[in-house]
């Protein structure tokens, strides 16, 4: 409101000191035309006049220029306040941001994370527990007599490449295996595990 209200004050000095340009120069010209006419005092009053007007002008645009200093400073002023407050906004927003992603506070968010994690698991553990162990299961001897049948089954014979890709291959070259009387041997080590297995 201020910046408009001297705005509008310094067009109202700007035509003031117009018309006053206006009247100066009448004078000067007046003051010529009372020379020519060989009327030397009146020309004095009119070169006073002249004198006066541009006096006024003078002291006219002094005050405009004082007015058009202090809207450019109030202007200036303004612009710096207003980045100031911006500045200042964005260092408390910087501020806020940072101490919620501090480096000590993302540490101990990791830290408390993998806690968690670890404490999970560990539950998921408990729960989930160890069949063998908690219904007392002993499935060993089942688990011997189970591959004897399966040895018996096969005669002896490994296949050197699984019938799908969920078998597992042997790390034990076929070659190593003694090849005479293999069998037999076979058979007969069937049946000490049976007669183990029956005690």
């Amino acid at each position: 409101m201020t910046i408009t209200k001297a705005k509008t004050h310094i067009r109202k000095l700007a035509l003031k000191n117009k018309n006053l340009s206006q009247r100066a120069e009448i004078s000067r010209k007046n003051a010529k035309i009372a020379l020519k006419r060989g009327e030397k005092d009146r020309a004095k009053s009119f070169l006073i006049q002249y004198k006066d007007y541009q006096r006024k002008m003078d002291r006219t645009n002094k005050i405009r220029t004082r007015i058009e200093r202090q809207i450019q400073a109030i202007e200036e002023g303004q612009l710096v306040a207003d980045t100031g407050s911006l500045m200042g906004g964005m260092r408390d927003q910087l501020k806020t941001i940072a101490a919620k992603a501090s480096p000590t506070e993302a540490a101990e968010i990791a830290e408390d994370s993998d806690l968690y994690v670890t404490e999970i698991e560990e539950a998921a553990d408990i729960l989930a527990g160890d069949p063998e162990i908690d219904l007392a299961i002993d499935v060993d001897a089942e688990l011997d007599k189970l591959e004897s049948e399966v040895l018996l089954e096969s005669a002896g014979d490994m296949p050197e490449v699984p019938a799908d890709d969920l078998q597992y291959i042997s790390d034990v070259p076929l070659e190593d295996f003694p090849q005479e009387d293999s069998k037999d041997k076979l058979q007969e080590e069937i049946k000490k595990l049976r007669e183990e297995l029956e005690k």
